[in-house]
Order: C-alpha cells, then structure tokens, then sequence
C-alpha cells in the first residue's frame, strides 16, 4: 500500500531531520546569541514536527494505512 501521503510523510520526516542536523552544527558554528536564540528555537520547532510526524505514522500503522516497517 505505498500511499503518496505516506511518502509525503516520510518525506517531511527526513526534511524535518536534515533541518535539525543543520541548526546543532549551525549553533556550534554561530558566532553571536542573537544567532544562537534563532537557531534553538528552530531546533525546538523541528524536534516537535518529527514528534508529530512519528505520532501520525504510528496513527497510519493502527489504521492499517502504513506498509513498511
């Protein structure tokens, strides 16, 4: 059942993975608070989107809308 909702889900999920990868280093890299502020608030952001797109793939395997692992 490979659903494009269900790839577009993954594909937000990878999106929203690359993007808090990108903030850590970019709070290592920053150079000022002003920045630093900036980027924990985008980390704050991205962690609760992969929460909520977890929270509904799992929604999609009790529903049995989801194949794959």
């Amino acid at each position: 059942m490979n659903k494009k909702f269900n790839a577009n889900i993954l594909k937000a999920l990878e999106s929203s993975h690359e993007a808090l990868r990108v903030c850590k280093q970019a709070m290592i890299d920053a150079n000022d608070e002003t920045c630093r502020a900036m980027y924990s608030s985008i980390i704050k952001d991205c962690e609760k989107h992969i929460e909520m797109l977890n929270g509904e793939i799992d929604l999609h395997k009790v529903q049995k809308k989801w194949d794959g692992d």
